[in-house]
């Protein structure tokens, strides 16, 4: 091993002597390049392993166990349901009204049935919408260019003879502000001398 070899080794960051330069790697027609990594072996598997359970989709659906529904929930007794029907038949002592608790265990809240709020219906009255105006066009011209003439194929410039110009729209009126930037409508300054010296005012100018 060269003195430069092992120096490029003791690099920090420097790849191991093994792998190959990637900018060396020449191309190769109709294949790819060779790899500068250490790849696994051909029959390596990637990813994580599956572990199959030993029983089968058959198997658990022969062995099927169905949930075991819950029982019906019991509404709870009325004491005060018990001591009216108790007053209604003449038990006035709190003695009487316990022993007629004890003989009628069963009266109980009235058992409350949940029902399903039923959804109002919308009445149809025929398609939402308004309705196509007029008789409905086959698509069929459009398809086929019917209503494209192709006389002016040759011509340089399209035929704008039956082009409807629409009328100009007559200029905007003139507002405050737009009055006080026209220059048209300033008085014209007086020119003025131009001032010279008073020892050049006798000088006449040549051309």
């Amino acid at each position: 091993m060269s003195q430069a070899k092992k120096s490029l080794e003791a690099m920090p960051g420097a790849p191991p002597s093994y792998l190959k330069k990637k900018t060396m790697i020449k191309d190769r027609v109709g294949e790819v390049r060779s790899t500068s990594y250490v790849l696994p072996t051909t029959g390596h598997v990637y990813g994580k392993a599956c572990q199959r359970d030993g029983e089968g989709a058959g198997e658990v659906l022969t062995t099927w166990v169905a949930a075991t529904p819950s029982q019906p929930k019991e509404s709870q007794r009325s004491f005060v349901k018990t001591n009216k029907k108790a007053l209604l038949e003449g038990c006035i002592t709190a003695e009487a009204q316990r022993v007629y608790a004890q003989d009628h265990p069963n009266i109980r809240f009235k058992q409350v049935s949940g029902k399903k709020a039923e959804s109002v219906s919308v009445p149809y009255q025929g398609p939402f919408g308004i309705g196509t105006s007029g008789k409905d066009e086959s698509i069929r011209p459009l398809i086929e260019v019917d209503y494209t003439s192709f006389n002016q194929d040759g011509a340089d410039y399209p035929d704008l003879s039956r082009l409807s110009k629409k009328g100009r729209l007559p200029p905007p009126k003139a507002t405050i502000a737009s009055m006080g930037h026209d220059v048209r409508q300033r008085p014209v300054e007086e020119p003025k001398e131009p001032w010279v010296m008073r020892k050049f005012q006798n000088v006449k100018a040549t051309q």
